[in-house]
Parts: structure tokens; sequence; C-alpha cells
């Protein structure tokens, strides 16, 4: 299908063109024969590089010119921006793209001037609670990553996402690259399923048999790989000498390293080429650990990528492979979580370790297979299962077909949430509104009223309890507490953690406030390990009176997880004091990745417990908390607050401030710029506009 049978209008047809389009691809073009233009919910099934997101795109423009406004969700906020990127190219046009990805008490009001809004699932799913003024403009949403609904963690918060858009009669547009048995959701969201294997480079998978020393390909090549060599090695080695890119998805990240470190070691001279990548590393804010380590093998041709890297180390890694300059990209499963990193041949270990070495899923293998076949390079992709322990298994993997989806949002925690969501934001009134709900939800699609009913019992049973909600008559309405629970998007358990600790005290030092927050369930999916060496120490800090003491109340909170909030806490805690970042890395080893995620969830929960003991009278503790939120979003001892408030002030240019007898925003605006401009991290451009900042700030 050419685009000019659109039927759209010319300066769309245009702007296409522009962009290097003149011909849908398969799964485009039955998208638009199934609907789409006509506001068909579809559910889109169709490999990676086969032109999914641009039919989501074309669903979007489709509401701009019926003078509607678009939403385009995903999981993750690196993903979320790379697609704002990518859809400022509509600007062109007129159309308004905004981005919003933080902030879940915030209505998002300010939202209202865009046209299109790219959001993760949790801001979009907290827009839809808080039912900002513009929301009944929305014609049109966009799920990427649709399979992510059967993640254990994410996938109430697209189960709900969904329920709320079927509620609001939008558009739902679904987009996944592996989903088996995709007729459930199509059937359950009300939709067209168009499934297609239709990619614009052939994807050849195959596995590793290391007791033959050879790879099985599955068009029937077989390739041997040397005695000498490991298959990495080997793979390498080949890609090296027939000029093509590699990927090689490893199960941890210390795995990921020592194997980059051992790759680059055949590569005896460093590459020119790789030069500026990392002159570019070493004057980024990355930790100096982290870029003498990286600098080693990206000097090399080579990096390894995972979550405990800095956000600026991974986008020069990203940057590198994606302009080639870097020959392979040794990963852990995050990158191949929807990051645009495609590569000739993807190696796939496929044991994980989660206490014992489990094997990954067949739809987790076809997910990073899938980043296999680079169309303006590559002739064709391969992905090659590296672990198998037989033909059988290697089979299994290669012809296999990717599991169905199941649903998440009957864990007890899933369904506080929910709950009290529902009832908070005045979707549902009654006993019989929740029950409702929950038969639209996937859950309910599957397993009938049955289970529904008993997750509604069991969600009001909690909430009644811990003074959420409230009943009066037949109808149902959430508390202050509740509606505060609810806006601040947390877990009513977390609420219900930090209020029985707070209330038996007056006042706490911040160790005793992180180490709690750290306790909560909403701190729990983030990423800590080697606690236990901790725990002398947490019992001696215990018994001084500084931490609390594990709740004894909640069953899903045990020793280990006490032990683990301390390390958070003390990592928090030397945060505030301002340990210098490298150093609270090396001391706790953790990665720099790792600390950032520590601090978004500590700002955010902090700012959440702050709130919740307003409103419950407890308002000492609220106002230290709120001080807290905003050291631990910074990193700085209590006497930088006023300085932080102005914009081009951190923590390492606040410090260098104060000790040279700057410490307020009224002493800044008054400073002279040639000696500011003198100081450390200054220069003269800093100097001016950190001082045109602070006279805005002094006078307001």
């Amino acid at each position: 299908m050419s685009i000019e049978e659109l039927k759209l209008p010319n300066e769309v047809v245009e702007t296409l063109r522009r962009r290097g389009i003149t011909t849908l691809t398969p799964p485009q073009a039955e998208a638009i024969k199934k609907g789409l233009f006509e506001g068909r919910s579809l559910v889109v099934v169709a490999p990676t590089a086969s032109g999914k997101t641009l039919i989501g795109e074309l669903a979007l423009i489709n509401a701009w010119l019926n003078e509607g406004k678009g939403i385009y969700v995903s999981p993750l906020k690196a993903l979320a921006e790379e697609k704002y990127e990518e859809f400022k190219f509509w600007s062109d046009l007129g159309v308004r793209v905004g981005i919003t990805t933080g902030d879940y008490d915030n209505p998002g009001e300010e939202l209202k001037q865009y046209d299109w809004i790219v959001a993760t699932y949790e801001r979009m799913d907290s827009v839809f609670r808080l039912k900002p003024s513009w929301l009944n403009e929305v014609k049109t949403i966009v799920i990427d990553e649709l399979h992510m609904v059967g993640d254990e963690d994410r996938g109430p918060i697209v189960e709900l996402l969904a329920v709320r858009s079927l509620l609001n009669n939008l558009q739902i547009v679904g987009l996944s690259a592996t989903v088996g048995e995709p007729q459930i959701l199509s059937e359950w969201l009300d939709s067209e399923l168009v499934v297609s294997d239709w990619r614009p480079v052939r994807l050849i998978e195959g596995f590793y048999l290391s007791k033959k020393n050879l790879i099985v390909f599955s068009d029937g090549r077989l390739e041997e790989v040397s005695k000498k060599q490991t298959l990495p090695q080997h793979c390498y080695v080949r890609a090296v000498d027939e000029d093509y890119q590699l990927l090689i998805f490893v199960q941890a990240r210390k795995k990921a390293e020592e194997l980059s470190s051992k790759l680059a070691l055949l590569s005896l001279e460093e590459i020119p080429e790789t030069k500026d990548l990392v002159r570019e590393l070493e004057s980024s804010e990355a930790p100096k650990s982290e870029i003498e380590s990286l600098s080693k093998v990206i000097s090399r041709g080579l990096a390894y990528h995972h979550a405990g890297l800095s956000l600026a180390s991974r986008k020069i890694v990203e940057r590198g492979f994606r302009n080639r300059v870097l020959r392979a990209v040794i990963a852990t499963p995050t990158l191949a979580a929807g990051i645009n990193l495609p590569a000739r041949r993807v190696v796939v270990y496929t044991k994980r370790f989660e206490g014992f070495l489990k094997p990954i899923t067949v739809a987790e293998f076809k997910q990073m297979a899938g980043r296999a076949g680079r169309p303006q390079y590559d002739p064709y992709g391969e992905a090659i299962v590296a672990d198998v322990s037989s033909e059988e298994e290697g089979w299994a993997y290669v012809l296999g077909k990717p599991e169905p989806v199941r649903s998440a949002l009957l864990q007890d925690r899933a369904v506080r949430i929910s709950t009290l969501a529902l009832i908070a934001s005045g979707d549902a009134r009654t006993f019989e509104d929740l029950v409702d709900i929950f038969e639209k939800t996937l859950a309910g699609f599957m397993r009938g009223r049955g289970p529904s009913i008993s997750a509604v019992n069991y969600g009001l049973e909690i909430l009644s309890k811990e003074g959420m909600i409230e009943k009066s008559g037949s109808l149902l309405r959430a508390t202050k507490l509740g509606a505060t629970t609810s806006r601040m998007y947390i877990d009513p358990l977390s609420a219900v953690i930090i209020l029985n600790n707070l209330r038996k005290i007056v006042v706490a030092k911040p160790l005793y406030y992180l180490t709690l927050i750290a306790l909560t369930t909403d701190f729990s999916k983030v990423r800590i390990t080697n606690y236990r060496t901790y725990s002398a120490e947490a019992r001696s800090s215990l018994t001084m009176g500084l931490i609390p003491e594990p709740p004894e109340d909640v069953e899903e909170i045990g020793y280990y997880d006490w032990l683990r909030a301390y390390k958070i806490g003390k990592i928090l805690n030397e945060w505030i004091e301002e340990v210098p970042e490298d150093e609270i890395i090396s001391r706790h080893g953790i990665g720099s990745g790792d600390l950032r995620i520590l601090v978004e969830t500590g700002e955010w929960l902090t700012y959440a417990a702050s709130n919740i003991c307003d409103v419950v009278g407890l308002k000492e503790h609220a106002k230290r908390l709120n001080i807290l939120s905003t050291r631990v979003s910074y990193g700085i001892r209590e006497e930088l607050l006023d300085l932080v408030r102005v914009r081009g002030i951190g923590r390492v240019r606040a410090r260098v401030l104060y000790n040279h007898g700057i410490k307020t925003v009224k002493e800044l605006a008054s400073a002279d710029p040639t000696k500011l401009a003198s100081l450390r991290s200054f220069g003269p451009k800093v100097a001016r506009e950190v001082i045109e900042e602070a006279k805005k700030l002094a006078s307001s």
C-alpha cells in the first residue's frame, strides 16, 4: 500500500515522504484495512523493525486531524524520552508533542496545551485517576509493549490503563513483538487483531551445542566453533572479521562486565574511531570508577550495558553502538526492553539466577532475538541460544511460540492499590461498581466474576480496617487518608507501615525516616544486594533507636527485608550528608544507576510520607519529611536548601558557594560575577546565568 492510498491530507503525506516513507509495510497496511482510521481498536503483534510505531503514530495523527488528543504510553522513562524525540518530527505539521513521566500527584493541567502526550504507564495511570480537564478530549491511546500486561510489577497498571480506556470509549492501539495467543488480548480489548511475521530483514535462529562445538541454525546451516574458543569469543572474532555488529545478552551485570573485559583482550590495539567516545565519557558526570572500567573496553571497540550504569554512560554506549563505532555490546536483558539497538548477530544466555538457575521463557528469548538484523546494513539477522543442554532444548526456543499472557492483577498488592484508586477517583462508588470494573480487566475476562468478587472483598476489607475508605449505605468513598495515599501513588500498606511507626515517636533522625520508607512495599522492587553483612551494624543502630524495628504485623516483611532497608537507608543518609558519589558506590557495592533509582524512589516516598503524616495530624513528622525529600533529591545537607532553589545549582556548586561565604539566594544575587566565575565548576557563562536566576528568585 502506497501512502497516497491513505486518504490523508496532502501535508501529512508530504511529511511522511520527507521521512523517507513512501510505502507501508504489510502489518501497517493490514492495520489500515482493519479500521485504524475509522477509530477501531487494534492489537498489533509484529516483529521488531516491522513498523509498529508508525501504526501508533498514524492513529495519533488521525485523532489530531479529528480534533482530538492522543496518548502514547511505554513502560520505561528512557523509552518515553526516545519516542518523544522521534515524535517531535510531526511538529512541522503543527502537532504539539509533550512528555510527562513523573509528579504522580500532579493532575497535569499544564498538558492541555499538547496534541500528543508521551507518558510512562505509571504517569498516565495517575492522570486517569486525577482527571485533568483535558482528559475528555483524548480519542486514542497507544499502549507500547502490550505484552507487559503479564508483568508482575507493571502488568496491573497496564491492565487498569486499558480498562479505563475502555470505560472512556477510547481507541486502543496495543503494540507488541511477542505475545502468545494474542487473540485473547484482542477479544478482551474488543479490538481487531493484526498478526504478522513480516520483517524487513530475515531472522535466522539457532542454538549452540557446546559438546559438539557447533552452532545449529534453523535454515540448516552448521557453524563450527574452534575448541580453543568460547562461543562469545568465536562470535566476536567473526563479527570483527566480517564487519558486522554483535549483541550478547547475559544473565548478570558482573558477567557482562567480565565478558566485555575478556573480549577486549582479543583486540590488541585501540581503535582510533573510539577516541571521541572515550573523551565524551571522561568529560561526563559518570563516576570515576565507571569511566575507568568502561574506557578500557570502549577503546577496544566494545562495551557493556546494564541498569547499574549511570544514565550518561548508557547513552554514550547506546549512541556508540547505533553509530557503528562499537562492534559489540554485552548487556543484561534490560537492553531488550524496547531500546532501539539492533545488531546482525544476537547471542542469548537463557539461564537466570533467581535464588536458583531458572530458564527464561520463549517470549523473553523472542524479545531479545528480535534485535537481530539491521535493515540498513544487514542482509539477515541471526539469533543464537548460547547455553542449551540438548538439541531438544534448543529447538524448543527456536521453534517455540511465546507463552500466553496471564494477568497479574489479582495479587494482594495490586488489588489493594487498584481498589483504593477506583474508589478515590470516583470511578467506583459501590461494591457492584468495583466488581463490574474488575470483570472488565484481563483477569476478569479470563477467570470470570467469582475471582473478581473475592478480590474486591479482600480490597474493601483491608482498606476499611486501615481507615482508607468508609461506607454510607451502599456508597463507598475514600477518607482523607485514603485519598492522599492514592494521590501519592503508593501502596496502602506502605502508608500503614509509615504511620504505625511514626505514631510511636515524636521526632526522628533522617536515618530513621530513610530506613522506614525503605521498609515499605513500594521500595521492594528496587534492586539491592549484599545486605546480610550489615546485620551487626543494623542491630547496633536499632539498640540506639536510630532505625525502626521490623514491622511485626506485616507478613510480607521479614528480617532480611529489614536488613535490606537498613542498607538503603544508610546509602541515602550518606547521600544527603554529601558523601561523594564514587565513595558511596565503592563502599556499598552498587552502580551509579542503582544510586539514581534509590534517590528517585527515596525522594518520592519521603514526599509521599510527608503528605500522609500531614493529613493525619503528624505535623512535625510531615515537616521533617518534606525537608528530607528535598535533601534526598539534591543530595545535600540542610544548610544548602536555599541555594539549590536556583536553577543550575546542584549539590556540588551549592557546596562550593557555601564554602566561599555565599549561603543564601540573596547573597548569590548580589555576588561579583568575576569572582564567581573563578570558583570550581562555574566559569563566566554559568556565573552569569545563576546570578540572573538568583535575582529573579530574590525579587519574587
